[in-house]
């Protein structure tokens, strides 16, 4: 395999790994992913993902997308 080869093959890796990163994170945040599958999924992230391609996600995802609040469902004393 040539050293382009290998280059163009590790971008694309990165790339792949970055993505599936930014779609936890949008998972997570949509409250699609629960508390428990989630630790476990950024156990793994943290000890096996570049970190470049997890600041490069956060900062991506946290910064184009127009992530609300949603009130909880959960009644609070000061309701009703």
């Amino acid at each position: 395999m040539s050293d382009n080869q290998q280059c163009t093959n590790h971008a694309n890796a990165a790339e792949r790994e970055e993505k599936e990163i930014r779609n936890h994170i949008h998972r997570q945040i949509l409250g699609e992913s629960d508390q428990v599958h989630s630790k476990e999924i950024w156990q793994r992230i943290l000890e096996q993902a570049d970190p470049r391609a997890i600041a490069n996600a956060l900062s991506t995802q946290l910064t184009h997308f127009n992530y609300q609040e949603v009130p909880s469902r959960k009644k609070c004393n000061r309701c009703c």
